[in-house]
């Protein structure tokens, strides 16, 4: 009987080692898990599991070789060459090969694909007259297959940033045989194939999202963890819950009031790390109250008082934000509006004086909206707005909350008057905050239109030397600031738990967390 018992305890110690689960919190349910059409977090964290590009990155951030092992950049800067791993395999043990990734840039700056990302790729040769419709052949992209294993991309200027670009997943590739015979059902487990450390088995709507490790994986020597689920969770609250229960083993955001808790009970299980982020209310440009009347979007951008918002709200340690690119990019020279410079009560005079000159008045209100994603975070950030905005000029705010996708909707129909929204650099340069705001990009929600502006980032990006570089884009981003498109609030920093067992985590300015950089240690 002892023997027997032995044996039976040895077997479940073994079996509990035999398979090691990783379990995230995710957000709200991806809109997208397809690399060309995903466009939010939820949907790169599972994408950032499941493929991999050309580059790809460490835990803390740097630059490590992907399904290119190795690569040359001609002496202008201008023409990269990228040689692939030969073991490189999708998930169904085909090779990855250079005509995957032909075809996923090319599905990416193809109109008829959808997608909103396209404008990443504008480095590249001929992808923003691709996108924009005036080239109609799609194969004029500046990207070819020498042979096999072997990929040459031609870029229109040197961009600095260009292999970073290269590790973010719209270049990621996709298996066009796959993508043909399932068209948009193509990423539902049974049929998706993917060449990351992980691959997608199992999706179950509002529930969860399994992905397992990937045999064929050319690195799964180095994967540890055998098994990640992704719950979709939009209330930050509800995931801090099943976190203190033991239901997920890691969060990626918490509200002040669970910041607090979590300082007193996990302190060891807490990340709080910069991170190249920035939240904002974005101004409908094109659509009354706030189309046509730059000094109204400017007062209520005055009327907020950030650093009361970080202090009683956020209370993570957040930098107040007046312009759009975070202080510590790279390559940059941040602009600051002279209004950040003055104090609080200098702020609210000049707030009130522009909101009278808009032809508003408390006795003659201006009456808005805001739409938010569910959050609590969200909420009681937008209540404060509120609060600021009747307080200091009479506004009459109505707070509108919606799940993601309708909001994401609504703000891409420019069916709002303002939203609350945020962006997260796709890579460490500050082109990532400032090019969303050109006239054709699908993501820029404001409907922000200024030729002047766009013709300021063109001319940064054929510009090679580094500091002439960074004051254009300082000056692109003070004609964008200047014109009140957003009201920045505050630069992130990501706020995360991660239970004790897991080691490998590195926070980075990026904020990607893949699962394949952590193992458990007992």
């Amino acid at each position: 009987m002892k023997k027997a018992l032995l044996t039976s305890l040895i077997l479940l110690a073994l079996n509990a080692q035999a398979e090691s689960v990783f379990r995230r919190s995710n957000g709200a349910e991806p809109k997208s898990i397809d690399p060309q059409l995903a466009s939010e977090n939820a949907g790169s964290n599972v994408i950032y599991d499941t493929f991999e590009g050309l580059v790809s990155n460490t835990a803390n951030g740097e630059l490590i070789p992907g399904v290119a092992e190795k690569w040359e950049i001609s002496d202008d800067g201008k023409t990269y060459t990228f040689h692939l791993r030969e073991n490189a395999k999708w998930s169904n043990d085909t090779p990855v090969t250079a005509g995957d990734f032909v075809y996923a840039w090319r599905r990416a700056v193809n109109p008829a694909t959808g997608g909103e990302y396209a404008f990443i790729l504008y480095p590249v040769k001929n992808a923003e007259a691709i996108a924009s419709g005036t080239e109609k052949n799609i194969e004029a992209l500046g990207i070819k297959a020498i042979d096999a294993h072997t990929v040459q991309v031609e870029l229109n200027n040197p961009t600095p940033y260009f292999l970073d670009l290269t590790a973010h997943y719209i270049t990621y590739p996709i298996p066009q045989k796959i993508v043909e015979q399932y068209g948009d059902k193509w990423t539902q487990p049974g049929n998706i194939v993917s060449n990351g450390a992980y691959h997608l088995t199992e999706w179950k709507a509002q529930a969860n999202i399994v992905a397992e490790k990937s045999p064929t994986y050319w690195n799964k020597d180095q994967v540890s963890i055998d098994k990640v689920v992704y719950y979709p969770t939009e209330s930050t609250a509800t995931a801090f819950a099943r976190y203190r229960a033991g239901e997920v083993d890691y969060v990626e955001s918490l509200t002040s009031e669970d910041l607090e808790t979590a300082r007193k009970q996990f302190a060891d299980q807490l990340h709080i790390d910069p991170y190249l982020g920035i939240y904002w209310i974005g101004f409908n440009t094109g659509k009354p109250p706030l189309k046509d009347n730059v000094k109204l979007r400017e007062a209520l951008s005055i009327a907020i008082d950030r650093q009361t918002i970080i202090d009683k709200i956020t209370k993570a340690g957040q930098i107040p934000a007046y312009g759009l690119v975070p202080p510590a990019t790279k390559n940059s020279a941040p602009y600051q509006p002279e209004y950040a410079k003055l104090d609080r009560k200098a702020q609210i005079e000049r707030a009130k004086a522009l909101y009278a000159e808009a032809g508003y008045s408390k006795e003659k209100p201006l009456k808005v909206s805001i739409i938010y994603n569910t959050s609590d975070a969200h909420k009681n950030i937008m209540v404060a707005v509120a609060a600021m905005w009747k307080q200091v000029l009479g506004v009459q705010t109505e707070l509108n909350n919606q799940e993601w996708k309708v909001m994401l909707a609504n703000m891409a129909q420019k069916d709002d008057q303002a939203y609350r929204y945020s962006w997260n650099g796709d890579y460490d340069d500050p082109y990532t905050f400032l090019e969303i705001f050109q006239q054709n990009s699908e993501v820029n929600y404001s409907g922000y239109q200024n030729p002047a502006y766009d013709a300021q980032l063109k001319e940064a990006a054929a510009t090679p030397d580094l500091a002439a570089r960074a004051k254009l884009l300082q000056a692109a981003e003070k004609t964008v600031i200047d014109d009140y498109a957003v009201a920045p609030l505050y630069h992130y920093v990501t706020v995360r738990l991660l239970k004790p067992q897991f080691k490998g985590y590195a926070g980075n300015a990026l904020g990607i967390v893949r699962t394949q950089d952590l193992h458990i240690e007992p």
